[in-house]
């Protein structure tokens, strides 16, 4: 007689999806008419997504709530395009907020900003809050800006101020001094040398986001901004490769000089420290079998993961196999409680959820 299959953890335990993203038609198109074709990021074509197949993925695999974002190419499509850039983020914005309405046991929402603009970014974060927006998601780059900018203090500080969640999601490294008038993926072909036959999201992404982490800590910005929380994608990237690597030059030789920034004097302990006290990384993509282990080399905390599906850029079918892949290679570094904060527990301590919420169970 044949045996049952095991019911596994991430089917059995309710989960927190804190990467996770909508695509509607309207998205789409404008994502299309900016040059991003077939596809955004040099890929094959563009994710499919509905709301219903997005409720049916979570019911399968246990969802209880899902932190919904638009992922790249952000909000801001058309490079100096600021009036475009502002109407397609409030469009997005109040689109998700729609969703959190309709569907307030199932959804929240990390809200877009139309960076590069300040001011008009300073004015949605007011606006978005009063929406009911759960935190913020922040391309790795702003058209080019990174996150240690002087630019951008206006920006940080007012989140620090709201005591915000932002999370920075990757995108593709911006061409300096490019033409406004190259866009989508013709851009790519001068800063993705193997855009050719790779998806530039393969690793692009990932340097993106340690280039962007990496200015986080170097230039003081997290230091400097201790109330806000930030989450990290994709297990941080390439950042146990590269930490030594950025302290010790850093500390060797300095920032170079005229540039607009100033190194922050921190040691090693201190970055660590930062780490575990402001930050979170979550588990989208394929960190299983190595960089958590990394990760938890650099001395980060168990209690600093949270459970990312990536959909719908991993489709949906995939996602919910990848969960049980990452099952069975945390359990070689988690016991059973603490995967299961990984898939929950913490997500609802960083959103202020009660238990009932977290577990998915209405009140």
């Amino acid at each position: 007689m044949t045996q049952p299959l095991p019911i596994t953890i991430s089917k059995s335990h309710p989960k927190i999806d804190t990467h996770s993203h909508i695509y509607p038609d309207f998205y789409r198109d404008a994502v299309e008419a900016a040059g991003w074709s077939p596809g955004p990021d040099g890929m094959p074509g563009h994710p499919k997504w509905s709301v219903d197949e997005h409720l049916k993925f979570m019911k399968v695999n246990n969802i209880t709530k899902s932190i919904l974002s638009i992922s790249s190419p952000g909000s801001y499509l058309i490079p100096g395009d600021t009036n475009s850039g502002i109407a397609m983020t409030r469009q997005v914005n109040n689109y998700m907020s729609g969703l959190k309405k309709q569907y307030p046991d199932k959804f929240g929402f990390f809200a877009s900003l139309p960076l590069p603009n300040i001011e008009a970014s300073l004015e949605q974060i007011d606006s978005v809050v009063e929406m009911g927006a759960d935190g913020f998601c922040i391309m790795s780059n702003a058209h080019g800006i990174y996150a240690g900018d002087p630019e951008l203090a206006p920006v940080w500080e007012k989140l620090n101020e709201k005591k915000a969640i932002v999370f920075i999601h990757p995108t593709c490294p911006c061409p300096c001094g490019m033409d406004n008038r190259i866009m989508g993926n013709e851009r790519l072909k001068h800063v993705t040398p193997l855009s050719k036959d790779f998806p530039a999201s393969m690793m692009e992404f990932i340097f993106d986001t340690t280039r962007n982490v990496s200015d986080l800590l170097i230039s003081g910005t997290a230091s400097r901004h201790k109330n806000i929380r930030w989450i990290i994608p994709h297990a941080g990237g390439a950042l146990p490769s590269l930490l030594d690597r950025v302290l010790e030059v850093t500390s060797l030789i300095g920032l170079k000089a005229g540039g607009s920034r100033i190194a922050e004097n921190l040691t090693y302990d201190d970055i660590i420290s930062i780490l575990n006290a402001q930050f979170w990384f979550d588990l989208a993509g394929f960190p299983g079998r190595n960089l958590v282990r990394q990760m938890q080399g650099l001395g980060i905390k168990k209690g600093r993961w949270t459970y990312g599906s990536d959909v719908p850029f991993t489709n949906f079918a995939f996602a919910g196999k990848l969960a049980d892949r990452l099952e069975e290679e945390l359990l070689k570094s988690f016991g059973v409680e603490e995967l299961k904060d990984v898939f929950a527990g913490n997500a609802a301590e960083l959103f202020g959820l009660k238990e009932k919420e977290a577990m998915g169970i209405e009140a």
